[in-house]
């Protein structure tokens, strides 16, 4: 009984070590919006998926990624969308049930997060700096790191998925 256990318990562990992290994908874009307002864009892999576990969240670079601060930012729990999203990026949909924390702008020096899960056991995210959003030039957005034409995005989501 004993080796069985033994088996059973190495046969987790190398499971666990072996990528039970869900596959985290470029889905996720940010432009600037009329208005002055940022735009983000959450793209499922499937049109009909539901999108959870919404939140966005910065730091700085004395902080680092692990040090997620609530300067600024929201996050969205119990909160479903079904297929893709466009909305000003301190303005989630209303229907999300949302805690904002700080202030809801962007803050200089300040890198943000912006994530969601899919329904299809996957997560998606896009990284960005208020500088980043400066640099786009109009039919550009920010995804995958860099900046790239709408259609570039399009073709990225489909490649991704």
């Amino acid at each position: 009984m004993r080796r069985v256990g033994g088996a059973v318990c190495l046969a987790l562990g190398l499971t666990m070590v072996s990528g039970c992290s869900p596959p985290d994908l470029p889905l996720v874009a940010v432009r600037n919006g009329g208005h002055r307002q940022s735009v983000a864009e959450l793209r499922p892999c499937d049109g009909g998926e539901t999108l959870s576990g919404m939140r966005l969240g910065s730091w700085t670079p004395e902080e680092g990624e692990a040090a997620l601060e609530d300067d600024s930012g929201w996050e969205a729990w119990g909160a479903t969308n079904r297929g893709g999203v466009v909305f000003p990026i301190f303005f989630p949909p209303p229907e999300w049930r949302v805690q904002t924390f700080g202030r809801q702008a962007l803050l200089p020096g300040r890198t943000y997060a912006l994530a969601f899960h899919g329904s299809g056991g996957y997560m998606a995210h896009v990284y960005f700096t208020a500088d980043d959003l400066a640099s786009l030039r109009p039919g550009q957005v920010w995804a995958d790191g860099r900046a790239m034409s709408t259609k570039d995005f399009d073709e990225l989501v489909d490649d991704k998925c």
